[in-house]
């Protein structure tokens, strides 16, 4: 097998960090990420916010989207789903989202467009960057589009300046907009984004067969209390508005999307190819950030990072097992660690982990 080369480096100051507080945020973050095979686009793709070309047609859905912390909380009232398709230049994305009351009203690029009912896409092409893409979209085909250089718990920043260059989207209502004297279907949105908005210099302007991605998409939907004049957003006792409800394709395990190691991944596969994901690097990203997790657990107890498995295992006994398959190297000096992980049976899969959030695969 190949060395996987995948670098994350996300750059932080220590212990300032959000960390897991305890086993029970651990396991949270226990459920395999989503995967999607993407198939190659065989007929021209217009963007119409419809699914009516014959390529769409025979592209899979992707599962019903859950809510954003999992299967322990309930199932989503309205269903949303989500297809993809290739060609050398661009990703195409379909949603398609149940919606009794479309509404929106948003109209300025680059405003929050969560603040009314959207839906949002997190892309990261470049494995080997901390930096990945999140588009919001709203039933007003409103866009707002940015790039985060790293995860906002990992210091990251949003730059709102920054625009994907030549996307181009539409909506299409199965239903009439702001008007609540009447019940709808759903709202659609398509997308067509180009692969050189996405990628840097040198890497080039195209998608190749078997490229894997991370990605993940998120809903968010609003509670609203219809009148005769519109949509009013739903208060509590307090008067304050009531907390939105967060809808994803790959479950994070709590309430933020801005997590990449829990999206799920795409590989650009042609019609005719195997799909394959390669199962035993997805268990050592896996592993390597269980043990990141477990290490903040055990700093926030002990005011210092753990030196071995087994120190670990004290808060959470199951993670020892690491040791069957993989063999471990401990580099510690108090307030700091690297990790070093080698697989025992393909010793070329490897992957370094440290206390800064920085992975070398």
């Amino acid at each position: 097998m190949k060395t996987v080369f995948f670098i994350l480096a996300l750059t932080l100051q220590t212990t300032t960090i959000f960390a897991q507080r305890n086993v029970g945020d651990f396991l949270r973050l226990q459920s395999k990420p989503e995967i999607y095979f993407v198939q190659k686009a065989q007929t021209a793709i217009e963007i119409d916010g419809k699914d009516d070309e014959i390529s769409w047609a025979k592209a899979a859905w992707t599962n019903t989207f859950k809510d954003i912390e999992g299967n322990s909380k309930p199932k989503p009232a309205l269903e949303t789903r989500v297809k993809m398709l290739w060609d050398n230049e661009n990703l195409y994305l379909f949603a398609k989202l149940e919606e009794p009351h479309i509404n929106g009203y948003l109209r300025q690029k680059d405003t929050i467009i969560y603040h009314d009912n959207d839906f949002e896409v997190f892309l990261k092409p470049n494995l080997q960057s901390p930096e990945y893409i999140e588009i919001e979209v709203n039933a007003l085909n409103t866009i707002m589009d940015l790039l985060m250089t790293k995860p906002y718990r990992f210091g990251g920043k949003a730059n709102l300046n920054w625009d994907t260059k030549d996307i181009q989207s539409a909506v299409y209502k199965d239903g009439t907009i702001n008007n609540p004297t009447d019940k709808d279907n759903f709202w659609t949105v398509e997308m067509k984004i180009p692969v050189k908005s996405l990628k840097y210099f040198g890497e080039g302007n195209q998608i190749k067969a078997n490229e894997v991605w991370k990605i993940n998409f998120s809903r968010v939907q609003w509670h609203y209390d219809v009148n005769g004049k519109g949509y009013i957003k739903r208060k509590d006792n307090t008067g304050k508005t009531l907390a939105e409800e967060n809808w994803v394709w790959s479950p994070i395990g709590l309430i933020n999307m801005h997590y990449p190691e829990r999206w799920g991944h795409i590989k650009f596969v042609d019609q005719d190819e195997q799909q394959f994901v390669d199962e035993q690097f997805l268990a050592l990203e896996k592993t390597v950030w269980n043990i990141f997790y477990m290490q903040q657990i055990y700093w926030n107890a002990n005011k210092r990072y753990a030196t071995s498995l087994d120190e670990l295992s004290k808060f959470y006994p199951e993670i020892i097992n690491i040791n069957k398959h993989y063999q471990l190297v401990f580099s510690n000096a108090n307030k700091f660690y690297r990790i070093e992980i080698k697989s025992k049976s393909q010793p070329d899969l490897k992957a370094t982990i440290d206390n800064q959030g920085n992975i070398y695969f």
